[in-house]
């Protein structure tokens, strides 16, 4: 008798043993899983805003100072006026986010491409987005509403940038 008591003892122990062992093989498949996607969505964030920002630091380079830099300014496009091959000629950026019908196949719902378009080629997709907002404000500080208009493009002297990226996987309703 003793002896069935102790293998029924045992099977017991065993088996918490094992459900333990389980669910911390789960625990931490979930924490993986979280940790990728924040590291995945850090990684797109980054390399975006460092593009972006990037640009909009050199945003007028060799353009004469009687020229206006800022061509287009609304809440979610940008166009201003650069010379990126450094060589005489002057350059448009529009910068701009497309619409989410465009990723309708991501389980994000609010994932939407950012666009790059120098002059008259083709729009590149650069990056994706879920929120890109710009602020465009005045040497004092007030802020223009948006679109701004053209008589108002060259008191814009400050840009600010909110931009949201997030996991792709994510599913949104």
């Amino acid at each position: 008798m003793s002896v069935l008591l102790d293998i029924i003892g045992s099977m017991f122990l065993g088996g918490i043993l094992l459900l333990t062992v389980i669910d911390a093989n789960q625990i931490a498949s979930e924490n993986y899983s979280v940790y990728n996607g924040d590291m995945l969505v850090q990684e797109l964030l980054i390399g975006t805003a460092q593009m972006l920002e990037g640009e909009l630091r050199n945003m007028g380079y060799g353009v004469p100072e009687t020229e206006g830099t800022i061509v287009q300014a609304d809440t979610n496009r940008i166009g201003f006026l650069i010379d990126l091959g450094r060589d005489g000629s002057i350059d448009t950026i529009r910068y701009y986010v497309g619409l989410p019908a465009e990723m309708s196949k991501t389980m994000n719902k609010l994932d939407r491409f950012l666009y790059r378009k120098v002059n008259n080629a083709a729009a590149l997709k650069v990056g994706v987005v879920t929120i890109l907002r710009f602020r465009f404000l005045t040497i004092d500080g007030e802020q223009l509403p948006t679109p701004v208009v053209s008589t108002r493009l060259s008191e814009a002297n400050i840009v600010e940038i909110t931009m949201e990226v997030q996991n792709p996987y994510a599913e949104n309703r």
